[in-house]
């Protein structure tokens, strides 16, 4: 992610699963495979002073549905062994609440990095130790998809990636394509899945996302409704999750 533009405001829908308990071991807690995952409340985050009410920060300390879905989408597919997260490396681009990498390192991820820009990496550290995962192969790494060049390198030979994370990471226009950009060079062609659980907000920032997303040589396709978490009702009608592969030119 990058700093925002306050020129390119969307409308961001809130939450449809307010309701989880991610901060007590009280009842109606987030699980994946009976495991609670644990986040700090945001009221209780030191979150750094935000200059001009940056956009881009604010979105990190919510909880968007579209992690849930995904979450629960891995969890699926690896309890029916469709999915096999075990001795992978996983990255997730535009963390926030980073729901979806600490559930992949639960499913047995033997790596998991998760990104973000900067000033939010501090809180992801925070959630890492919160959950146990401090002397785990779970990290928190510097990502800025705008001004990239600094932190790619290191993330590129920490893979290849066998999994690309990314939930809810459309909102602005103007990071589309930053956003693809950093997808792809973080990918190896014909090795690394992508999975993007992407929210529709307008026609517009779709077509553009999808034109971007053909124009880097990725081919995906939509995940089918049967493949979701319905039995604990994960879904959402304007979520949809991407799985797709960068292939060779």
């Amino acid at each position: 992610m990058s700093t925002f533009n306050s020129s390119s405001t969307l409308l961001i829908e809130g939450p449809k699963f307010p309701s989880y308990n991610f901060i007590s071991s009280s009842t109606n807690q987030f699980k994946i495979n009976n495991q609670a995952i644990y986040l700090y409340h945001s009221n209780d985050l030191k979150i750094n002073d935000v200059v001009n009410n940056d956009h881009t920060i604010k979105t990190a300390y919510s909880v968007w549905d579209a992690s849930l879905i995904l979450s629960k989408f891995l969890e699926k597919q690896c309890n029916e062994n469709k999915l096999n997260f075990k001795g992978k490396k996983v990255i997730e681009v535009g963390a926030g609440k980073s729901i979806p990498s600490i559930a992949s390192y639960i499913l047995g991820a033997s790596l998991v990095t998760i990104t973000d820009v900067p000033s939010v990496v501090p809180e992801i550290e925070k959630i890492i130790t919160l959950n146990g995962f401090e002397n785990k192969n779970v990290f928190a790494k510097p990502l800025d998809w705008i001004n990239r060049k600094e932190h790619i390198p290191i993330l590129i030979n920490e893979g290849p990636w066998d999994y690309i994370l990314a939930a809810d990471v459309v909102w602005v226009d103007y990071l589309i394509e930053p956003l693809i950009d950093t997808i792809s060079e973080l990918s190896t062609p014909s090795h690394t899945t992508l999975f993007l659980c992407h929210q529709t907000r307008t026609t517009r920032s779709d077509k553009l996302l999808f034109d971007a997303i053909e124009n880097h040589g990725w081919k995906i396709h939509k995940v089918s409704m049967n493949e979701l978490n319905l039995a604990e009702e994960f879904r959402k009608d304007n979520v949809e999750i991407y799985r797709g592969q960068k292939i060779l030119s």
